[in-house]
């Protein structure tokens, strides 16, 4: 590597101010660093231990290609690779700051960005060193394994006017943190017919959250055109390079969600208590995991006032792909639910500088 490569995953800030102080997000002891002014970014740096969850790798075949941070393994099913991302999201957490006030200061973030400690995340050791050099890692860190220390970075938005601190007055300091969501597995199969369902017909499950049974509503099955849909949104758009660029990239894209001769199958459910939940046809989830360079999503938002034929809030679920005359019976599975982290606002002052490990 050339040092001018190897300068990049270095910390070498023009200015930096210390903050130093514990704080709790939703359920997370956080260790906010310090603030700095780079060349091109004004950024925030936080600190926190992770859960330390195990995970059985014994039977996973590596990969031949790495991300950034974390040796990929290959699932063997996209039930097994769901159930290790809901894992991984207990581990990995990331914490949505929009905001911070600071001195009278506001700072906006829209981009943020971390990783653990392993032997491949060079730049994230650089960064620990960085920081323990300020005396910002205390001893109360050194029982910790470095796997399970995450730095994450937010960095303030483009154009913003760059922040000044008067390191004499007290730093007092108020985040504004984004809601976010929670994934929770709930693996509950059943079988229904296409098409539009009884009223009262549903489906009891156990909800971990909950501690006990509960039960969705399901009001019907259908299927979704997802090209007709896309392509007559995409022709509304009037300027005619950017109407052909999104339908040559949205095509694509569409491809490895939908083959061309099939729908979306869409699940129309209720529930007395709103929650949202994924479902997945059985068979895809026994399925073995197929990797491409395509990616897409599909997502439905129903009207606030929508109300279903069990008298409550409708909410739909985008499936796997079925024939475009399917009219039989499929085994679908309640794969997972969400539970909503809702948005805080979170005071920091000079109390709030003990260690919180």
């Amino acid at each position: 590597m050339k040092f001018k490569y190897f300068r990049q995953q270095m910390l070498l800030p023009k200015e930096e101010y210390i903050i130093n102080r514990w704080v709790n997000i939703q359920g997370t002891n956080v260790l906010l660093l310090s603030f700095t002014v780079e060349e091109d970014k004004s950024c925030l740096w936080v600190m926190h231990k992770d859960e330390e969850i195990y995970v059985d790798h014994a039977n996973d075949e590596p990969s031949n290609e790495f991300n950034d941070d974390l040796w990929e393994y290959r699932p063997k099913t996209n039930r097994e690779k769901f159930l290790r991302a809901i894992e991984q999201s207990k581990r990995y957490k990331h914490i949505n700051i929009r905001e911070m006030e600071i001195q009278g200061h506001t700072v906006n973030f829209d981009t943020s960005s971390g990783g653990a400690l392993n032997e491949r995340n060079i730049k994230a050791w650089m960064q620990l060193q960085h920081f323990a050099e300020k005396g910002l890692i205390s001893s109360d860190w050194d029982e910790v394994d470095v796997e399970n220390i995450f730095i994450t970075r937010y960095e303030q938005v483009e154009g913003q006017a760059p922040l000044s601190i008067d390191n004499e007055k007290e730093l007092s300091i108020t985040l504004h943190i984004d809601k976010d969501f929670k994934q929770i597995p709930i693996q509950t199969s059943f079988k229904l017919r296409f098409g539009r369902q009884n009223k009262g017909t549903k489906v009891i499950y156990y909800d971990p959250v909950l501690g006990r049974e509960n039960y969705v509503f399901i009001d019907e099955i259908y299927s979704y055109d997802v090209y007709e849909d896309t392509l007559k949104k995409i022709e509304q758009i009037e300027d005619i390079q950017t109407r052909e660029e999104l339908l040559k990239n949205y095509e694509k894209a569409l491809e490895s969600v939908c083959p061309r001769d099939k729908y979306l199958a869409v699940i129309k459910y209720e529930t007395a208590d709103d929650i949202q939940f994924s479902f997945m046809m059985k068979d895809y989830l026994e399925a073995e995991p197929v990797y491409n360079n395509s990616s897409s999503s599909i997502a439905f938002v129903c009207k606030s006032d929508e109300i279903g034929i069990n008298g409550n809030r409708v909410r739909e679920c985008v499936m796997q792909p079925i024939d475009k005359n399917f009219n039989g019976e499929l085994e679908i599975e309640l794969f997972s639910r969400y539970v909503q982290l809702p948005e805080e606002i979170v005071y920091v002052n000079k109390d709030c500088c003990n260690s919180s490990l």
